[in-house]
């Protein structure tokens, strides 16, 4: 049975902290390495985890540490080292290869409709100010997904739905582009790596976190 502590006295426990360090030879990593890394995504196109993760540094190089929740995750590419910026679902800005087959079926639905395309808070475009590219940010079950787009596909979800030539000639671009015909958004929705890149998130999230020297 436990002993009560005696009134007016504080009680001590001894605990054990495991810290992790993170080591290259037989030295410990330092700031200036952790900055000299490659910076490049753990997460690949598909949603999935790549190489060997080691960790997360609390560490913010790139004066992110007023950004939103993310992970400074190290990971190893062969036998070469990797940082990564890796940012939740919510926000995860993840380019597979059918966002824009996805994206363009959401317009091309939309014009025949005759809705307000403008108005739906899950699907931008824009057009970069310095690259002048188009790009469309889309969610899909709670995961941000991100894609190039055409000058036609911005001119109809610009216009809630543009002329009706030019939203027909959507379907007929994209299979010009692709070689097939494009489905419903509701097809390609099931195919995107929702779940892959949650996993990976939850993975990457249950890392340790390493201690690195100055």
């Amino acid at each position: 049975m436990p002993v009560e502590p005696t009134p007016g006295i504080t009680s001590i426990e001894t605990a054990t902290v495991q810290i992790q360090t993170l080591n290259i030879g037989s030295k410990q990593m330092t700031l200036s390495i952790f900055r000299q890394l490659i910076e490049e995504p753990a997460i690949s196109a598909v949603g999935r985890i790549q190489g060997k993760p080691w960790g997360t540094v609390n560490y913010h190089p790139d004066r992110c540490d007023d950004a939103k929740e993310h992970l400074h995750v190290v990971w190893q590419s062969g036998d070469q080292l990797r940082r990564s910026f890796v940012r939740p679902p919510e926000r995860a800005y993840l380019r597979h290869p059918l966002v824009s087959e996805f994206v363009t079926a959401r317009i091309y639905e939309g014009a025949r409709r005759g809705t307000a395309l403008a108005a739906h808070g899950d699907l931008k475009i824009y057009r970069s100010a310095d690259t002048r590219e188009i790009s469309a940010t889309v969610y899909a079950h709670g995961v941000l997904f991100a894609c190039h787009v055409s000058e036609l596909a911005l001119a109809v979800f610009g216009r809630n739905g543009g002329s009706t030539d030019q939203a027909e000639q959507l379907p007929a671009d994209f299979q010009d582009a692709y070689k097939r015909p494009l489905r419903s958004s509701a097809e390609v929705a099931v195919l995107l790596p929702v779940e892959a890149y949650k996993a990976a998130w939850r993975e990457l999230s249950t890392l340790p976190q390493l201690f690195i020297g100055r």
